[in-house]
């Protein structure tokens, strides 16, 4: 694996970590860091949208479950 890819796989983890547990530091860091560009960044900024994209995942899964859940009740209590 090359420098590269390594420097890059360790900013996707950071960037995801960082966005689970502190999302406003990150917020601010995106902020300040936006122009610049190398292996690390461009891994971390991947990692901030693949954490956020899983989140809003998750949370349309709930809001269906609670749905499913809603249709099960109102077609219990029509029998």
């Amino acid at each position: 694996m090359s420098t590269q890819e390594q420097q890059y796989i360790k900013g996707f983890n950071h960037g995801y970590l960082l966005t689970k547990h502190l999302p406003d530091l990150v917020a601010k860091l995106v902020k300040q860091l936006q122009a610049t560009t190398n292996d690390y960044l461009s891994g971390f900024f991947s990692g901030k949208e693949e954490y956020e994209l899983e989140a809003s995942r998750n949370e349309l899964n709930m809001l269906g479950n609670i749905r499913k859940g809603a249709n099960n009740k109102d077609l219990e209590q029509d029998r």
